[in-house]
Formats: C-alpha cells, structure tokens, sequence
C-alpha cells in the first residue's frame, strides 16, 4: 500500500497538529502516522475528518484575518 500525505490531527506522543500518514485502513478506523515523531496511531474516520475540518476553519479564519488588517488598504 502506497503511503500518503493526507490530514492534520493531533498527534498522542508530540502533541503536535502534523500531517499524518495514512498506513491503513479497515472499516472506521485509520491507521496514521506522525510526520514529526514517528507516532502510529489508530483512530476512528469521523474523528480524522472530524479534526482535519476544525483545523482548516481555524486557517481560514486565521487567513481571513490577515486580509482584514492588510497595512496596505491604509495607505
């Protein structure tokens, strides 16, 4: 099975929100593992995708943000 780059969660071992491997999955449950620290874990599909979709709200809020106090619409 080929390993992909595919969600951010938060890993148990470096507390980390990484990018995680996916290494298999079986019905509702995913294998993953750590970018950063190696870390293989089992978690359940909705909690994965769960995680993933907060963390890229909280981006774009975060984006939105950024373009909200861009210092060049002062000028």
């Amino acid at each position: 099975m080929e390993i992909e780059l595919t969600q951010v969660y938060t890993c148990p071992r470096c507390g980390l929100d990484t990018p995680h491997f996916v290494l298999a999955r079986r019905g509702d449950r995913v294998g993953v593992e750590c970018s950063q620290c190696h870390t293989s874990s089992l978690v359940m599909r909705d909690d994965l995708s769960q995680h993933q979709f907060l963390w890229e709200e909280e981006l774009r809020q975060i984006l939105n943000s950024l373009e909200d106090s861009n210092p060049d619409d002062e000028r």
